[in-house]
């Protein structure tokens, strides 16, 4: 669970005898502080209206039965019966009886096209909510359906609180927004925030004087603003600081007049500030009187414990104490405490929830082990009679089939068209099967594909959440070998045409980084290429050199064929003789430039006498 964002919770008007929270999976759970036990749990359909986002409490007048006040947990102080007004995902608002456990009814009229933020009840038979439409409605439990709505925007509403003596809705989104009711205009804006309120409180003095009270996301403050109507971009009252974000706010004003605010931060702690609200003053910032830290008592470390929520006692007997709930959402903890104000920091040394819960569960399990366990009968197999016809299979039948099983079986050669191409549909399934896998087997397979036509329809019909990996695939391959590089180039020039718009959004900003890592390497092989290309040519130059310089060098006979008619044939059998003959000669003008040894010279002769012999003993003339 993160603790830096909204939280949807509440205590209910009878004295926070009941406590209900929306966990991150929108189940609604209802617990009873006073016995420390989960009462009722209720999941929400989630194709009809979809996961809780926002709750209040709301008591129905009613007439309610003689019994106890302990018997009655469905029921208020004043005898009016509980119900739980949930805003959904989907716009709705459904009332939640804890009488019955369930939906009591579902409201009609026109609903909000997005999810409630936030909603809030006036103690009077009206609803109002906000949603991310940036609009107000107001519903009537009596007619059981929205009968107004007016425009918020442009800012998204996060939170509201209702103003009972001043007849206004505060709706804080960045900026904190106060509307009249009756004629739904804006009266008065407050300045201050950055970032958007995820937590909102209102409080009225005896006075008359009325505050809202807000925190916002990264901040570790908490403003104080007077409502009075008037005026536009007005600052705060007052600060008060904290030492962490906050996600939950209490406030009430006490019969001596004092002003005690309380917030939970998200390491856990509780603040505590007593204030006076006829000196507030806007120049200096406001430190908590007092904070409490619950840690477990383990005996080997001491570890903190994490408080969900507080709200302040009313009852005059108990007038000092806080409720707090501390643990997490799905197994808490609540108790009572007086905080002793002469120091600065309380802490309060519990038991682990997770601790309480999991022994326990452990003791349950075991008594139903005990209950539960019985004698099996022996029975033979010979004495069976089986109804069925069909024979008996000795086989176990295995129905479950690992994922990584699946993946390795799959063909990808299955579906052909005419032309042995595969199937676009098959194709862009595989790609996304791939991606999510990050199978490399098949992931080459698919990339290696060299038709520009089934690359430029797979990419069509590819979702935009598996455009970054197929980004980070394609990077990956332009390092790699020639071919490789190929065919990263060749899906990364059609991604491009196809997914412009997305590639140009503004969110996008990491994935035009990856881009430009491509870029680079691209750009790094064409310099490579480049002078590739230029050694290529002087290798290629060099080569060709060689081979004409070889064919002008000695044959494999060590015989020297010189020369000396260029305007005749040199293979011509008289020029053949006459440069065998005056070898000599031709040694002792020349010089010996190359070292022939006297057994070379030898053979030569021999070989030249056996040639003219063979001339002389045929018909042809010698000249």
């Amino acid at each position: 669970m993160s603790l830096g964002k909204k939280h949807v919770l509440g205590f209910s008007p009878n004295g926070g005898q009941l406590f209900a929270s929306v966990d991150e999976q929108g189940v609604l759970r209802i617990w009873d502080t006073e016995t420390n036990t989960l009462k009722q749990e209720f999941t929400p359909n989630l194709q009809v209206s979809g996961p809780c986002t926002a709750l209040t409490w709301v008591s129905v007048s009613s007439s309610r039965p003689k019994k106890s006040r302990k018997s009655l947990q469905g029921y208020d102080a004043a005898g009016g019966r509980l119900h739980i007004a949930l805003g959904t995902l989907k716009g709705a608002v459904v009332m939640y009886s804890m009488a019955e456990g369930s939906i009591a009814r579902t409201l009609s009229g026109d609903s909000h096209d997005g999810p409630v933020t936030s909603i809030v009840y006036d103690n009077a038979g009206q609803l109002y909510t906000v949603g991310a439409d940036c609009r107000v409605l107001v519903w009537s439990l009596s007619e059981q359906q929205s009968i107004a709505e007016w425009q918020v925007g442009p800012e998204k509403p996060q939170n509201i609180a209702y103003l009972q003596k001043s007849r206004a809705l505060a709706v804080g989104s960045r900026q904190l927004k106060v509307y009249d009711i009756e004629t739904k205009e804006l009266v008065e804006t407050f300045t201050g925030h950055s970032g958007e309120i995820n937590a909102i409180s209102s409080v009225a003095c005896k006075d008359g004087t009325e505050f809202v009270l807000t925190t916002a996301r990264m901040e570790r403050v908490i403003c104080f603003w007077k409502i009075d109507k008037k005026g536009k971009n007005k600052a705060s009252a007052c600060t008060l600081l904290m030492e962490d974000l906050a996600y939950c706010l209490t406030s009430e004003v006490r019969n001596d007049g004092q002003l005690r605010v309380a917030s939970v931060t998200r390491n856990g702690n509780i603040h505590i500030y007593l204030l006076n609200a006829d000196s507030l003053s806007a120049e200096k910032f406001v430190k908590p009187k007092v904070s409490l830290q619950v840690v477990s008592d383990g005996a080997d470390t001491v570890e903190p414990i994490v408080a969900i929520a507080a709200h302040f006692v009313t009852d005059s007997n108990r007038s000092h104490e806080i409720l707090f709930g501390y643990g997490s959402l799905q197994q808490l903890q609540f108790e009572r405490f007086t905080p002793n104000y002469g120091e600065k920091l309380n802490v309060i040394v519990r038991a682990d929830p997770k601790k309480l819960y999991a022994n326990k569960k452990g003791k349950e399990q075991l008594g139903y082990q005990a209950a539960t366990k019985v004698q099996k009968p022996i029975v033979s197999q010979k004495t069976v009679e089986y109804n069925s016809a069909l024979p008996i299979s000795q086989k176990k039948v295995q129905n479950e089939v690992p994922m990584e099983a699946r993946l390795q079986h799959l063909k990808i050669h299955g579906t052909k068209l005419s032309g042995g191409k595969l199937l676009t549909q098959s194709k862009t399934q595989l790609l996304m099967q791939a991606l999510h896998s990050k199978d490399q087997a098949m992931i080459q397979a698919v990339l290696n594909t060299r038709d520009t036509e089934a690359i430029q329809l797979t990419l069509d019909r590819l979702p935009l959440e598996y455009v970054s990996p197929l980004v980070n695939e394609l990077s990956i391959l332009l390092q790699g070998q020639h071919s490789k590089v190929r065919s990263a180039l060749r899906w990364l020039r059609v991604l491009a045409s196809t997914h412009t718009s997305v590639l140009m959004s503004d969110d996008k900003e990491a994935l035009r980084e990856k881009l430009s890592i491509c870029l680079g390497v691209a750009e790094q092989r064409m310099n490579c290429l480049s002078e590739a290309l230029q050694i290529t040519g002087r290798v290629n130059l060099i080569i060709s050199q060689m081979k004409r310089n070889a064919d002008n060098h000695l044959n494999d006979g060590n015989a020297l064929v010189l020369d000396e008619y260029p305007d005749e044939p040199i293979d011509a059998p008289e020029d053949t003789l006459l440069a065998e003959n005056n070898w000599s000669d031709l040694e002792d003008q020349q010089g010996s430039s190359k070292s022939i040894s006297d057994d070379e010279l030898v053979a030569d002769d021999d070989l030249a006498t056996d040639d003219l012999n063979a001339d002389t003993d045929s018909d042809e003339p010698m000249d």
